[in-house]
């Protein structure tokens, strides 16, 4: 099996008022130090292994990659390249901001072997950008659009948020029409979710931002999916929307519990049978390279019954759904009918929905996944 590979770049030019993911400000000689820390890990990655795995999706994640020079960029895709059997039909993934795109950058990524560029618009109105401290307007949401099309990136998608401060019915229903002048490639809708530490949930706390009403959220989402669907635009995953052949094959790799090996500051790694993370502070990632080559932090065993309760909430996430009778096979009877009673409460509630031995999730079911993740878990 082919696995993927994720690269956390943390650097960023302005730190989000909600974000509470592995980040820190944009500074040029620790993002030196840091592509040269990436490089070797890699590196010993492989001479540990001693063979060249082969890979056939490559992601950079942050932070914001883009902020970085392009040729630590491609210097870090030579690395993966040089240690992992990466195919030519690979799936090579940058997250970017619009605005932080230029002609120059852009076609340097493309020449490096980017194919895919992750836009993180989040929204097309200025006023909810500003809510959550963005530092890019609408207007350049579409300027680098129409900036990837031109340099021949074919694959392109876009972030948006629903749940934003003051976020109405009218202003949401306009990013719909913005998307459909666009018709990105991909399309990710998540709902805002406040970490306790982040500066927005205490701005909501403190009444200088009122988020919208979970009812109306709830509605907005029956409507993107509606909305999408009309564009051509199918569902595959609770959150993610893709044009034919346009789903995020990197991505299917969580979901669907196939190895992912992360490089970077916070990276976490399934190798099919441990999970492991990374030390998530750059400090600590950097003196960990520096001293052993290896920066991490924990590992544990993936071992029953953990690996039928992550397939359960990792698959059900997916619009395929499961198949039940293959689950029985797989781990067996005596593993699995435990669930059984889990599985028809919630198909009498009308949250999942059962044809033939497969079940997936309905559209009701998709606005309560977390109870229903919870109740395998």
């Amino acid at each position: 099996m082919s696995i993927g590979i994720y690269i956390h770049i943390p650097f960023c030019e302005t730190k989000c008022n909600y974000c509470h993911f592995v980040t820190r400000p944009m500074q040029s000689d620790t993002a030196e130090l840091y592509r040269g820390a990436v490089i070797r890990e890699i590196d010993a990655y492989f001479t540990a292994r001693g063979r060249s795995e082969p890979a056939d999706t490559v992601y950079f994640g942050g932070g914001t990659p883009s902020v970085v020079p392009v040729e630590h960029i491609g210097g870090i895709l030579t690395c993966c390249r040089r240690a992992f059997n990466v195919s030519p039909e690979s799936e090579i993934t940058l997250e970017a901001n619009p605005g932080s795109l230029t002609d120059a950058k852009v076609s340097a990524y493309r020449a490096a072997g980017i194919n895919r560029i992750s836009l993180g618009a989040q929204s097309f109105d200025d006023e909810e950008l500003a809510s959550i401290g963005r530092d890019h307007s609408s207007e350049q949401i579409e300027t680098s659009v129409r900036l990837l099309r031109a340099s021949g990136i074919e694959n392109v998608s876009l972030d948006l948020m629903l749940g934003l401060p003051g976020q109405n019915e009218v202003q949401w229903r306009e990013n719909l029409d913005r998307v459909a002048q666009m018709m990105p490639d991909h399309i990710s809708v998540y709902m805002l979710d406040l970490h306790e530490k982040s500066p927005l949930t205490h701005l909501v706390a403190k009444g200088r931002h009122h988020l919208p009403d979970d009812d109306l959220v709830a509605d907005l989402y029956l409507c993107t999916i509606e909305g999408l669907s009309l564009l051509g635009y199918s569902q595959y995953e609770i959150s993610n929307f893709a044009l034919p052949g346009r789903q995020s094959r990197h991505n299917l790799k969580y979901w669907k519990r196939q190895p992912v090996l992360g490089f970077g500051v916070g990276s976490h790694s399934f190798d099919g049978v441990e999970r492991y993370a990374n030390f998530s502070g750059v400090g600590e990632y950097l003196r960990a390279i520096g001293a052993r080559s290896s920066a991490v932090e924990w590992r544990r065993p993936v071992r029953a019954p953990e690996d039928l309760e992550e397939t359960l909430f990792l698959g059900l996430r997916l619009n395929e759904g499961l198949d039940w009778d293959r689950l029985r096979l797989e781990f067996g009877d005596e593993r699995t009918a435990p669930f059984e009673a889990v599985l028809k409460e919630m198909s009498a509630r009308g949250l999942l929905d059962r044809a033939g031995s497969v079940i997936r999730l309905t559209r009701d079911g998709m606005l309560l996944s977390n109870e229903i993740f919870s109740e395998f878990v």
